[in-house]
């Protein structure tokens, strides 16, 4: 592996602190970040934006929504009753478990999740990308718009490393590597459909042509029984403790109110990710659905096409499982949330199969011609700015609409990366870099104030 990888991922989060921590002083917040930015203050429980400087960070204002729950589970086990109501089985025991075992304060979380965020992208490095692109495709994993979650006490670290090394397997063809990842993953987060059904799409799309049922069959089992026994330990789990029900995970899920609808009326639980999620929609869901009912066409006609995939081919079959599972949390968004768009990009950009996507997609892209890539996208971020600003949620242009241009700029970088040898790019995506750190610390110090639902 690259040194320089590790270097940068060292040198981000260091100089995530550093900025952090010179925006706690109200001198360098108001002549830099202050400029532009209010910040989120609760005070006698109400929260309102204030002209004031970052929050300074404890043990206990570390710890607040979804956080709470992996806190409590972590101190206390699946306990209902006034500690909490029976929702508390829509958690999963994974990553609480490694909380109480290493037993460490909840600021330890911070270093703990950030390093499980790191070997992630190393493995997947490791196997998925040439080693001369390994430090751009670092920069690329460091500077999309979400990459706060993984500084956070929420379970996409753990999600992210096991699903990482489940990849690993895939590609070294390992199956019991793969195994151990996808069991451990089904223990950390409730991916069972969403994985499910990519896995499965995945072995019909490749059982099209081969058209031999019985192997077709036999490699989905291999595939999805790690998944299966991970999903019933989660229910064994929940009903030791007191679920009273084998799927209770599911039962559960009525508190969300995830019901088929049309969608209407954009709108989030949170300004700040509004904007990432709108851009979301239209820069990453429907170029990756433009793109899978192209390879779908081309899988479906009698004679070899000029772009097909192969399923010994293991980026070929990681690319569309890649494609399914991100299309596939989107459409779940879209079509069950009525227009609220709330966890699209944790669902989608923080999961570990947008990383394959940035490591491997661009070498089936790269025939394409740049000026038509850029046109394509300079058409849809437009209409993606375009719609923020007319949504009565968005209400008004500031600073917690940056998620947007962040998401913008990250992706441009990713699709004209075969300038990468000249030196203006070279230092644009550097500089870029400091720019989605101070994102990164403002999304942070909101997280700590409880200025929004980061879920």
């Amino acid at each position: 592996m690259n040194r320089k990888v590790i270097l940068i991922q060292g040198a981000y989060f260091i100089g995530f602190w550093i900025v952090f921590l010179s925006l706690q002083n109200q001198t360098v917040y108001s002549y830099s970040l202050g400029l532009v930015a209010d910040n989120w203050q609760k005070k006698n429980g109400k929260r309102n934006l204030v002209h004031s400087p970052y929050e300074r960070l404890t043990n206990e204002n570390y710890i607040n929504w979804d956080g709470t729950h992996y806190y409590r589970i972590k101190n206390k086990g699946y306990q209902t009753g006034k500690d909490g109501g029976d929702y508390i089985f829509a958690f999963f025991p994974l990553f609480p478990f490694i909380w109480s075992i290493l037993n460490i304060p909840p600021i330890g979380v911070l270093f703990l999740n950030y390093g499980f965020f790191s070997i992630a992208i190393v493995l997947l490095l490791s196997v998925l990308s040439k080693p001369k692109d390994h430090v751009k495709n670092v920069i690329f994993s460091l500077s999309l718009p979400g990459t706060v979650i993984f500084l956070m006490p929420y379970t996409e670290a753990t999600y992210m490393l096991m699903v990482s090394i489940s990849i690993y397997g895939i590609v070294k063809k390992n199956y019991w590597l793969y195994f151990l990842g996808i069991i451990l993953a089904s223990l950390t987060r409730p991916s069972f459909t969403f994985l499910l059904l990519s896995l499965i799409g995945t072995e019909l799309f490749f059982l099209i042509k081969s058209k031999d049922i019985k192997s077709g069959f036999v490699s989905l089992a291999y595939r999805i029984t790690p998944l299966i026994l991970g999903t019933l330990a989660v229910s064994l789990i929940h009903y030791s403790q007191g679920s009273g029900s084998f799927f209770k995970f599911i039962e559960v899920q009525k508190y969300w109110n995830n019901v088929l609808s049309v969608p209407h009326k954009l709108r989030d639980w949170s300004h700040e990710g509004f904007a990432i999620n709108v851009g979301v929609v239209f820069l990453v869901f429907f170029p990756l659905l433009t793109l899978l009912f192209y390879l779908g066409y081309n899988q479906l006609k009698p004679r070899k096409a000029r772009f097909a995939l192969t399923y010994n081919r293991p980026k070929d079959y990681l690319l569309l499982l890649s494609i399914l599972y991100v299309v596939g949390s989107s459409l779940f968004i879209i079509l069950f949330r009525g227009g609220s768009l709330h966890c699209l990009f944790r669902f989608t950009i923080d999961s570990p199969f947008f990383y394959v996507l940035i490591f491997i997609a661009f070498d089936y892209l790269k025939k394409v011609p740049i000026n038509f890539r850029l046109f394509s996208f300079s058409t849809l971020a437009l209409v993606s700015i375009f719609v923020l600003g007319l949504a009565d949620y968005s209400t008004f242009w500031n600073f917690s609409d940056f998620g947007l241009f962040v998401l913008i700029t990250s992706l441009l970088f990713w699709l004209i990366q075969d300038l990468n040898s000249n030196k203006a790019y070279s230092i644009g995506q550097s500089l870029f870099l400091l720019i989605s750190i101070i994102w990164a610390t403002y999304l942070f110090n909101t997280y700590i104030a409880q200025g929004w639902i980061f879920a």
